[in-house]
């Protein structure tokens, strides 16, 4: 299914690359998606949502969200400004092009919390949603900056049959709410799809 909608801004003054992505990916997200009409969808059981686990059980550290966002990104860019905490990780990315803030969070326990939210309701500059061969139901999407400016940012928010979910989102700015520092985000959204599914993300 594809949606096209007009973009969205809410005004807000720039905040750390790490608050600011942590609530455009988190809980705050699908409390946003709540207020949309929902689609039909699959319905998932699950549990209180949690952050991605490690092999030991336990919620994946800062530092192992980083390492791994770093691993799945193109190699030969200047990468500064990491920001993480527990699921969640992101990272300013420079190709020479540009600088970019490339962000991931990874929960486990959200196909309630999630459900009928993954369609394209709200509003994007283009958006589609599509379920895959293993029932993961996908959206990739573009919208404008909810933190003012003319910065544009791509997403790619995935949601597995075991209510696993990882979003991930990269920005044609160091920070949502900073200017524009290339013409659009450096990674195709076949990328971003690519980074999200990967498995290590589920600990």
């Amino acid at each position: 299914m594809n949606r096209n909608t007009p973009a969205r801004r809410r005004p807000a003054r720039r905040v750390a690359v790490a608050a600011g992505l942590v609530l455009a990916l988190g809980l705050g997200a699908a409390a946003q998606a709540s207020a949309a009409p929902q689609t039909a969808g699959a319905t998932v059981s699950a549990s209180a949502p949690s952050t991605a686990l490690s092999d030991s059980g336990a919620p994946l550290s800062g530092r192992q969200m980083v390492r791994v966002l770093k691993s799945l990104l193109p190699k030969g860019a200047k990468i500064s400004d990491e920001q993480s905490q527990e699921g969640y990780a992101a990272l300013v990315w420079d190709d020479g092009r540009g600088k970019s803030m490339i962000g991931v969070n990874a929960q486990h326990d959200m196909g309630d919390v999630m459900d009928g939210l993954m369609g394209c309701e709200g509003e994007y500059i283009a958006c589609q949603a599509l379920t895959l061969a293993d029932g993961t139901q996908v959206k990739r999407a573009k919208r404008a900056s909810e933190k003012g400016g003319s910065a544009v940012v791509w997403l790619v928010d995935t949601l597995h049959p075991d209510g696993r979910r990882v979003i991930v989102q990269e920005v044609n700015s160091y920070a949502e709410g900073g200017p524009v520092t290339r013409p659009k985000p450096p990674l195709t959204l076949d990328r971003l799809q690519t980074i999200a599914l990967d498995s290590r993300w589920a600990g």
